[in-house]
Parts: structure tokens; sequence; C-alpha cells
């Protein structure tokens, strides 16, 4: 007989509460049916940075899958000069189709507005809504630099060059205030540890749609206002001159599902 060591089985109890908080959500309510969201991360980031809004999510009784892009956050070490905005739509899609989900609820938050619409673009029978959260939303044939402000794209382009030989775009330091953290808080130290170079390719290869962008399904747009950040500023352009959008603004910033998790759960929650 095999037994499990007592730190193993702090860990496991450690977690029955949350589990058991959201069995009983939804038990207390059968006829809610426990949703399936797939959450795609920005510039810099990782999976890692969806735990706070993951966390309230999974106490409601749904699933959630935050994976990394390939050569960021914890798979930073597959770094390489191959990776490009297709590496990053074929990351998530591969999450869709391995693990066998539909009626996938798909965010994207800022750059990775980008790679969802890939994903829609490709395997729109496995999503039910599309959630641009603060992101970019790209037409056929741009990459995400087409709409950065140009100073923006060539500041980026810069440090890339300077840092790694034009591999990866170096984090921001400090980290901007657009983002919304105090610097010296907790939430502040706790994002500035965790990003990670950003691969430069992905932001200078275009995105190929094959269809209208969200290829038909359901998309809401969601607006942090306080403050805006400008380099979505055509991006939101795009979106108001397009039929079939549902559009959200909240009174917070870019970085929301940090700063304001609860606020963010809360709308993920209420879409279809």
């Amino acid at each position: 007989m095999t037994m499990i060591p007592r730190r193993t089985l702090l860990k496991l109890a450690a977690g029955l509460p949350a589990l058991a908080a959201g069995a009983s959500a939804l038990a207390a309510n059968p006829a809610k049916k426990a949703k399936t969201y797939v959450l795609a991360h920005g510039s810099w980031h990782g999976g890692w940075c969806w735990r706070p809004v993951a966390d309230r999510l999974q106490a409601a009784g749904h699933r959630v899958y935050a994976p990394s892009y390939t050569g960021m956050g914890d798979r930073a070490h597959l770094l390489n000069k191959n990776i490009t905005i297709d590496t990053f739509v074929e990351d998530l899609v591969q999450v869709i189709e391995t693990q066998e989900l539909n009626d996938v609820i798909l965010v994207g938050h800022s750059f990775g507005g980008i790679p969802i619409s890939g994903v829609a673009d490709r395997i729109p029978e496995r999503l039910a809504h599309l959630v641009y959260f603060d992101a970019i939303v790209l037409q056929s044939g741009q990459d995400a630099f087409s709409v950065y402000p140009k100073a923006d794209a060539d500041a980026r382009i810069a440090a890339a060059s300077k840092a790694t030989g034009g591999l990866a775009v170096p984090i921001p330091d400090p980290i901007p205030a657009a983002w919304g953290f105090t610097p010296g808080s907790a939430d502040y130290e706790w994002v500035k540890r965790r990003l990670t170079a950003h691969p430069l390719a992905s932001y200078t290869t275009p995105l190929t749609l094959k269809h209208p962008i969200g290829n038909g399904r359901p998309r809401t747009y969601i607006h942090c206002t306080q403050p805006e950040l400008a380099v979505l500023e055509e991006s939101r352009k795009l979106v108001k001159s397009q039929q079939g959008w549902k559009w959200v603004d909240i009174a917070a910033p870019h970085e929301a599902h940090i700063t304001h998790p609860g606020l963010l759960a809360d709308l993920l929650l209420g879409l279809g």
C-alpha cells in the first residue's frame, strides 16, 4: 500500500474548500451549467496573470484554462526566433482541441485579442463567445504594429534590437502607469517579477483571416476607461465601426484582471 506524504495531504486539503464552494454553487442551482473559459494573456505576461480571476471562476464551479504562449511565462525557456503570431494561435487551438473543450468562452486581454481572432477563424464550432478584454483587434493582413502608434512600435523594435538582437522585446521598466498599479505595491511587485520578454516577430507577422473577425461567434469588447490605453485607440475605432459587437465600459485600468478581479469575473460569469 502506497502512503501519501503528509505534506501532499495538506495541499490536497487546502484545495478542498474552493472545490467544495464551486460544487455547492452549481448544486444550489441545478439548471446552471458549468462553463468553460480559456484565458489568453497580453504582452510580457503569462497564464499566471489570470490567477485572481481564475480563482473566482473556479470557485463558482466553472472550468478555466490559462495557458502561456510559447516562449513566455512558464514557457519562457522555449523562446526562439521562429515564434510568430501563428504560434500563439496554435498554442490556444491545441489547448482547446487536446482538452476536447466545447462551448468555450475565449477571452483575450490586450495583445491577446490578436490570437483569439485567429482561433475563431479556425475552430469557431468550439467557441460560445469571444471576449476582447481591452484588447487589440486586427483585420486580416495587419500585424500588431499596424495599429500601434508609430513611436510605440519603433521603441519596442529598438529595445528588442538592443537587448536580444531582435529576438524579443524586454519587459517595460518601470511598468506603465496606465496599467493601474501603484509603484511599490504588492500587485506591482508581483507583476514585475513575473513578466518575461515578448517575442518580437509575434508583433511584426501579419494575422491572416479567411473569415470576418469573430467568424460569426458572439463577441464582446470590454473597454477599460480609467485610464484608456492609447495603443488600443485604432482597435476601439474598428470595433465601433462594425455591427454585431456588444460593448461594455468598466471603470478600471488596463490590468483590471489583477486590480479589479471581482468586477471582471462577474462580467465573465454573466456571459452566455
